[in-house]
């Protein structure tokens, strides 16, 4: 693959001004999007507005989900989930503030609104599937307010450790609550991560600067990262993040929409920085008959912006010399 395949959205080169105006006026569109999108997901699970939410697509409904309290801007709910006649159940605390346009013009509060599709489909799928993460070190990146791929990972699919982290400080304060409560706090460790300042320094080699974040564990078996692609500012970062961390023998499982070209441009990305890019559209019978079925029935699902595709990234080995 080649820099032109990689960048060939961009007919000619912007100013620095240039670029900036342009993301503010995307940013401003998707605020007006993402605070509707957030009065209308919280009227639906709560019974509200039924003639006006049955029509909007929100979740896969993989987890069952049971309002149980509230808090100062915060409500707690039970997520259950029945697979193969198991039943699995954590508590998660979900931001419940409405943001102005103005807050959610920036990369780090889009995981504080909402607990998006692809976090649902990924963490159903470690449940079907917990011999990825067994006797692993975990890390989750950009895991917004809830990390719940990462905190179901840690509670049913035995991992050896489970690191949460986002870039937004008042989501990992929420997702130490989380732990807390769920009573993982020994096994589970919490962390702001923001992608650019650890590529920076994964770049320069500085592991003592990475590691010190946390506790001195510098690699990662299993990586998770869920709809993380849509920002293009921040896509080389991630990837370098994810190569930084990754161990050797490991895996990232990245779930994310399409999203026109913001998946294809990642996977690209990935494969030119040297890895092993496999995409799965159908990782999973219930998600892919969920999928089929919203096809026929709902008319505002459409699968470029809320299907998740799963891309699975590993290193490519290193041959010895000779």
């Amino acid at each position: 693959m080649t820099s032109e395949l990689l960048y060939e959205s961009s007919a000619a080169p912007r100013s620095e001004d240039g670029e900036r105006k342009v993301a503010q006026k995307r940013w401003r569109l998707l605020a007006r999007a993402l605070t509707r999108s957030l009065n209308f997901f919280e009227d639906e699970v709560l019974g509200k507005n039924e003639e006006i939410s049955a029509r909007r697509f929100t979740t896969f409904d993989l987890l069952h989900q049971v309002h149980l309290e509230n808090e100062d801007e915060c409500t707690w709910w039970l997520y259950t989930g029945l697979l193969e006649g198991e039943l699995y159940e954590v508590l998660v605390r979900r931001i419940s503030k409405c943001f102005t346009a103005n807050e959610l013009i920036g990369f780090n509060n889009t995981g504080n609104v909402c607990v998006w599709p692809s976090e649902e489909c990924l963490a159903y799928y470690l449940l079907k599937n917990p011999e990825i993460c067994r006797r692993r070190k975990v890390l989750e990146l950009g895991g917004g307010m809830s990390c719940l791929a990462g905190v179901l990972a840690a509670k049913y699919c035995e991992p050896s450790s489970v690191t949460l982290t986002d870039g937004n400080a008042r989501s990992v304060e929420n997702v130490r609550c989380i732990v807390e409560r769920n009573g993982m706090a020994g096994l589970t460790r919490c962390a702001v991560v923001q992608w650019a300042r650890a590529a920076k320094a994964l770049r320069q080699s500085s592991t003592a600067a990475c590691s010190q974040e946390f506790n001195g564990e510098a690699s990662y078996e299993v990586i998770l990262c869920a709809d993380c692609l849509f920002f293009d500012e921040a896509r080389l970062d991630l990837v370098d993040t994810i190569n930084g961390w990754l161990a050797d023998d490991g895996v990232a499982l990245v779930m994310a929409p399409r999203r026109g070209t913001t998946f294809r441009e990642f996977a690209e990305a990935a494969v030119q920085r040297g890895f092993i890019a496999r995409q799965v559209e159908s990782y999973d019978t219930e998600v892919w008959s969920r999928h089929l079925d919203l096809l026929a029935t709902n008319r505002d699902y459409c699968p470029d912006i809320h299907f998740p595709v799963l891309l699975e990234l590993t290193k490519q080995k290193k041959i010895p010399p000779g």
